[in-house]
């Protein structure tokens, strides 16, 4: 059985020799495309706030589903899970969890060791940090009290035995409980300070021993979750020397990097650089950024770590005073810093879902950016293969947008009969797509074998597959075929 003849009318195919054609996939620049591990974020709540009028966008907006956002963060802090020792009930966060997957959502854990503030005034308070068995057992030079807007909120010393012990112990429980039945694709490191913003936390006699509990919290984290990813948040210290945090927060100035080894040094950020599993978020985007913290995001960034998350350092409707101007900078700033994952300008409620309307533009705008954004330039294979004999690919291709994919993706050959029917899939190995970044071309040589088939041209496609979620990853070209394959052309089949 022999397919149709077909060259893709929209793509440059030309022979270099008469064994070989090249073809030049034709790119759809707007195409908005949902690949995994990237994406925008939404913020759910629930763990905390059960209030139909509270904070939670699953109880505020329960007729919402976002189709345009990819992820939900779920936000909670250690207390809200274990309210007695070793007694762990994941049930709210698990409500949340389920309510977002079915709706196809990436789950993330906004997990905090540390006081998330506004909910603590609840009654029962939310949202406390540690335990309050915990904070009963420290010694009081272990415990110190801060504010923060006319709040007060607790802090505990990392370096305490018992602290450790048992944050261990609750970060296993959450490390088994979010398996493969429950899987995860990012756990925040919210171990220090308030909001577990790695700032304004407990403060330490000198910087040797604050160094010391630094190092504490993120070996903690990485050892009780070693196969996970980690966001630390990428913030500066208002405790920290002004110096430190000096010059604009518009955009990088070199100048104002002068200090930046001991802006790492005091926030053990070169530590935490040093951690295979450690990425970084930045909140405060939009406002808040200082030219050492991009630094440090741009760093981390060619070190290979991701993927990096973004949110804004206020909402939307406040945003809108300063025009549509100031928001578009918003979302550009977010991207400069190499993030796969941007939180909705908003948070979450009712003030998302007015930017996710309003601003459609820039939900799409911000989709073709963040991440990673896969095109093949230019592919060259022969022209006629013998049926079951290898032979060689190669490959061009570039990354345009600003993160990077997380995993090198399989490459496959598609030969299509009549109607576009699949009839052999072929795999080319892997291509090296987790080291691709936006600004270099990348070339690459498969080999690819075709079996089964009798002679006769053939309809060809490719596409990337990701063995780890099971899916094909999107590509933006025009010249769609079956099963998230693209058309390349044709090849020819001999006995």
């Amino acid at each position: 059985m022999a397919a149709l003849l077909f060259v893709c009318p929209q793509s440059a195919s030309t022979r270099a020799d008469p064994a070989t054609v090249e073809v030049k996939p034709r790119e759809s620049p707007e195409a908005v495309l949902h690949n995994p591990d990237m994406g925008w974020v939404l913020y759910e709540n629930y763990p905390l706030d059960q209030n139909p009028q509270g904070t939670s966008t699953l109880l505020s907006l329960p007729k919402e589903d976002f189709p345009q956002v990819d992820a939900a963060a779920i936000m909670f802090s250690w207390q809200d899970v274990e309210k007695r020792f070793g007694v762990y009930d994941f049930s709210k966060v698990d409500y949340a969890y389920d309510y977002w997957a079915k709706r196809g959502k990436a789950i993330q854990l906004r997990l905090s060791a540390c006081t998330l503030m506004w909910w603590t005034a609840f009654d029962p308070p939310s949202g406390k940090g540690a335990p309050d068995y915990v904070r009963e057992h420290l010694p009081a030079a272990a415990k110190q009290v801060r504010q923060l807007e006319g709040r007060e909120y607790d802090v505990e010393d990392a370096r305490d035995p018992y602290y450790r012990e048992r944050l261990t112990a609750f970060l296993k429980a959450v490390d088994e409980h979010f398996s493969a039945a429950r899987p995860v694709t990012l756990i925040d490191l919210r171990g220090f300070g308030v909001w577990g913003e790695w700032h304004s936390g407990f403060r330490y006699a000198s910087l040797e021993e604050r160094r010391q509990a630094l190092r504490t919290v993120i070996d903690t984290w990485t050892e009780a979750l070693p196969n996970r990813r980690l966001a630390l948040s990428a913030s500066y210290d208002p405790d920290s020397p002004p110096e430190l945090r000096e010059g604009t927060t518009k955009k990088f100035d070199p100048a104002a990097t002068a200090h930046y080894g001991e802006f790492l040094k005091y926030s053990a950020f070169d530590y935490a650089l040093e951690k295979p599993s450690v990425t970084f978020r930045r909140d405060g985007c939009g406002g808040a950024v200082h030219s050492n913290e991009r630094k440090l995001m741009d760093e981390a960034f060619h070190r290979g770590r991701g993927p990096f998350v973004c949110e804004f350092v206020d909402g939307y409707s406040s945003s809108k005073a300063g025009g549509e101007k100031w928001i578009e900078w918003k979302i550009d700033d977010a991207l400069s810093l190499h993030p796969n994952y941007v939180n909705v300008l908003g948070w979450q409620g009712a003030d998302m879902l007015a930017f996710t309307r309003e601003r459609a533009d820039l939900m799409d705008s911000g989709l073709r950016r963040m991440g990673y954004r896969l095109v093949p330039t230019v592919v060259r294979h022969p022209a006629a293969v013998k049926n079951g004999e290898v032979f060689k690919v190669r490959s061009e291709w570039v990354n345009r947008a600003v993160g990077r994919a997380l995993r090198d993706y399989e490459l496959q050959w598609l030969v299509l009969g009549e109607h576009d029917r699949v009839l052999a899939t072929s795999s080319a190995g892997t291509l090296e797509t987790s080291r691709w970044i936006a600004g270099s071309t990348y070339s690459a040589t498969n080999k690819a074998k075709i079996t089964g088939l009798p002679p006769g041209e053939y309809r060809l496609a490719i596409r990337l597959w990701d063995a780890t979620t099971n899916r094909a990853i999107a590509l933006p070209l025009a010249d769609a075929g079956p099963e998230s394959s693209y058309l390349i052309g044709r090849i020819t089949i001999t006995p």
